[in-house]
């Protein structure tokens, strides 16, 4: 059997990251730009939220889009539950970097801790503690 580079390629970056539970991390963001030669100015990156049915997963954007996008927490099989996306948060150092944030809908309504899903007959939503008040 020959091992090609292209099993190997994430080696190199491999020292970044760390799988807790049911998620794996970067665990130092400034060293991975690093390692990709990049500079990291959090003014310039924007952290961006993405859910879908099967995945939870989040990547920094360059603002104007000139540098590559840097994945940074990837959770399969996690829906964007408050509990979870906290998690994240907590663990990217959010506190740190402040980067803006974007996402659908849903998963800044999780963020905010507002309910989500339908509202047309509910009572009124109780917001939970939401993990930017303390940034901002």
């Amino acid at each position: 059997m020959k091992v090609t580079p292209f099993r190997t390629r994430n080696q190199e970056f491999k020292q970044f990251f760390k799988t807790m539970g049911y998620f794996t991390y970067c665990k130092d963001i400034d060293g991975l730009i690093d390692a990709m030669h990049m500079r990291h100015s959090p003014e310039q990156w924007r952290l961006f939220i993405d859910a879908s049915k099967t995945s939870l997963k989040t990547a920094l954007l360059h603002n104007g889009n000139k540098l590559p996008s840097i994945p940074v927490t990837y959770a399969p099989s996690t829906k964007e539950t408050y509990t979870a996306v906290n998690n994240i948060v907590f663990e990217v150092d959010y506190k740190k970097y402040q980067w803006e944030v974007c996402g659908d809908f849903k998963v800044i309504t999780v963020l905010l801790g507002l309910q989500a899903g339908c509202t047309k007959y509910s009572g009124p939503s109780k917001v939970k503690h939401n993990p930017f008040q303390e940034v901002v």
